[in-house]
Parts: structure tokens; sequence; C-alpha cells
């Protein structure tokens, strides 16, 4: 089978990492495979190492027999097919209660879409799209995944530490995050949260947040800022550096940063709504309560009309603070419902049972 595979690949971003295991899945298989990469030259040197590097440039060049499959796993504002092609996949995902309209008939061109929820199952079905719906989970390199290993070291002298990686949209739910994190405790508590970003671009609206909170900034508790990116191993130090993971998100197509935290065994604090409650649930993770879907009110995106009647969840602030202090206050507990998190993870989503999934969607389409 030859598979020319388009999308992101060097970045730091969900979908590059994701294409990067993806990748990997289908050269174990034996599948002859190309690469399109969409990133920008510049995005080559920030998050991989070299020997990634290395490894995913030697499929620019593949030279493919026949035109037997085109892959195109991305956002759906950018996906078309390649008529040449015998069969055409895509593989996309989307965070709010349905899709932007514009979508639905680009996927409808496709021969299948790949979801990897069931939350967008429901949501992809119910906005229009007709064509057949597979469900394949996210794609994670899960060996590089190790809880033991080096600790990066943070410029904090506060022995517990709150984890958040997020990018700077509305979506994500910062400002719930800073505002229960500061309501809650104090400069008094040894506590400290982390806050790690792609870049320096936006981490002012943090520090206005922070800066305009009615608490006295002598008596607020610790807050470290990581505003630039980090390679993969360097990513994976930082999670063995802090104590719990917690992100108040208004909607996901499966939360990256949840799945890696449980992979590393950190107790994990989000969301009960969306992509993420596929794999997180009240036995391996604390669920942050939801108030009520509300409407989607972007300030930060540069086509707000794209989210037109869209819905997503408000989680609720008082239980976003109950679970952070008791999880702060009972350690061992959390300690152990991480461990859980992370064997119930590779329980299911192994690179090797995902990559099953993959080889039986694929192998239908054999001659």
């Amino acid at each position: 089978m030859n598979i020319l595979f388009k999308g992101y690949f060097y970045s730091g971003s969900g979908y590059a990492e994701g294409n990067r295991a993806l990748l990997r899945i289908l050269d174990g298989c034996g599948y002859r495979v190309r690469i399109a990469p969409r990133d920008r030259v510049e995005d080559k040197g920030m998050a991989l190492t070299p020997e990634e590097i290395r490894y995913v440039s030697s499929f620019e060049q593949t030279e493919l027999r026949r035109s037997d499959i085109f892959l195109y796993r991305g956002s759906g504002a950018a996906l078309h097919t390649q008529p040449e092609f015998r069969v055409n996949i895509a593989h996309t995902t989307f965070e709010t209660d349905r899709l932007p309209a514009s979508w639905v008939p680009v996927l409808n061109q496709f021969d299948e879409v790949w979801v990897q929820c069931a939350f967008n199952r429901e949501t992809f079905a119910a906005s229009g799209v007709q064509v057949p719906l597979r469900f394949i989970p996210y794609f994670f390199n899960d060996p590089q995944y190790r809880p033991q290993g080096p600790v990066l070291d943070l410029p904090i002298a506060s022995s517990y530490k709150f984890l958040s990686v997020f990018d700077l949209i509305e979506r994500k739910g910062y400002d719930v995050l800073l505002r229960a994190y500061l309501d809650e405790f104090t400069s008094e508590e040894d506590v400290a949260l982390v806050i790690k970003v792609r870049d320096s671009q936006g981490t002012d609206k943090l520090r206005e947040l922070i800066r305009s909170h009615p608490k006295p900034g002598h008596l607020q508790p610790a807050i470290c800022v990581i505003d630039h990116m980090l390679l993969t191993p360097e990513l994976h130090s930082l999670y063995r550096a802090c104590d719990a993971f917690v992100l108040p998100t208004r909607g996901e197509g499966w939360g990256r940063p949840f799945f890696e935290a449980m992979l590393m065994e950190i107790p994990v604090i989000g969301t009960n709504w969306s992509g993420q409650t596929e794999y997180m649930n009240e036995r391996n993770s604390y669920l942050i309560r939801v108030k009520k879907l509300i409407p989607v009110r972007l300030k930060d995106h540069p086509d707000p009309s794209k989210y037109e009647g869209h819905y997503w969840a408000e989680p609720s602030m008082k239980d976003l603070r109950r679970k952070m202090r008791y999880v702060f206050e009972h350690r061992e507990e959390a300690r152990l419902v991480g461990k859980r998190a992370r064997a119930d993870l590779l329980e299911t989503y192994s690179l090797k049972d995902v990559g099953l999934k993959v080889a039986e969607q694929i192998e239908k389409f054999r001659m």
C-alpha cells in the first residue's frame, strides 16, 4: 500500500505530535509512505531533537509506486482531496458542539473521515457529515512517556506544583484557571502554578489577569510562566517536575496535555465535557463539573463567524477550586489516581493497539 500523508510534522502542535506517531505506525506496518509537510521552515528545529528530524524528513522523498491512499490529517479548514488517489481519508477534530458549516461539504468529498472520540462522532454526524465516520484514537508514541527520568529545573521554591499546558486562546479556560487558583491559595501555602505556553506572544494577557486580581500581589501564591518551546525530552522532564495537572478547558477534540500528563502518572483535573471524556473518568482523574453550555463568543479569533451558533462548556470555578484543594491536601490518594490513569491509557491506547486499529482500516482498501 502506497500512502501520501499530508499534515504538520515538525512543530510542537498537537496535530504534528500525533502525525509523527501515526507515521511510525504506518512505517511499522510496512506501508510505503511519503509525507507532504505543511510546516514552515522555521518550525523544523523548534520542538524536535535531531534524531526525530532525521526520521521524519527521511519520508519526504519516498517514491510512491501507486496512488493508493491520500491521508490528510489536520484542520478541516485546510482539508482537500487528491482525486488521482484511489482512496481519500481525512482525519480531523473539532472542539465545540458542532462543525463549522464550511467544513461539512469538504469532509463529504472524502471516502471516509477518521475521528478520535465519540464526542466528535456525534457532533460530525449531527452537523451533516454523511461519509463513513471511523473511530481511530489519538496517536501517541507511548514508549517516550516514562514517569521516571530527568526532572526540569524550575525557578520556584514551592515544593507542590500544579502544571497547566495550553495555547493562549479563550477555549482553554485559562481565565478560569487563574481566577480559581488565585482565589483558592495564598502566598503562605507551599504551592505554585506552572504555566507552559507556546511562546511569549499574548502572555501580557496572563500578567494582566494576575495583576487585576483582587488579592494583593504579596498575598498571591506563586506562578511560573514558561513561554518558549521545549524539545520533546524537556517537555517530559517538565511533567516529571510537577505534582498535578489542571486545565478547565471549554472544549477539546482530544486534549493532548491531559493524555500526556496521565501517561506520566500525574493526577489530572479537567472539564467533564468534550473529547477528553473518551479516556478521563471519575476513577482515573478529577473531573470539573460543567455549569452549563454557553454560546461561543470569541475575542481572540481572526474569524469569529466560524463559531456562529456554536456552544461549549463553562466549567464551574467553585468545583475547580474544590478539586485543586482536594488534590493538594490528599496527595497520596492523588498519586494513586495518577498511577491508575497511566495503566488505563496503556491498556487501551498503546501505540501497538492503536496501530492495529489503523492497519484494520487501511487493509480493507487493499486490492
